[in-house]
């Protein structure tokens, strides 16, 4: 399934907090992303490389959340 991966992204929350997102292609219009706080966006990187790998899912990176787009 070509579309079978996850769109993810990195927001600051201010000087010392960034929030790593992502939500699956197929479901990304209806369904909120999961996300975790994070102290740096190197950490919010490795945070959804982790958990796309455990999902034996590809990461597309975006330059912000889809529901803005």
């Amino acid at each position: 399934m070509p579309d079978n991966k996850l769109l993810a992204w990195i927001e600051p929350r201010n000087d010392r907090e960034f929030r790593a997102a992502f939500v699956s292609v197929p479901t990304a219009s209806r369904r909120a992303p999961a996300t975790y706080s994070c102290a740096s966006p190197e950490e919010a990187r490795e945070w959804v490389e982790v958990q796309a790998a455990a999902l034996g899912i590809p990461v597309e990176w975006t330059a912000r959340s889809p529901a803005r787009r």
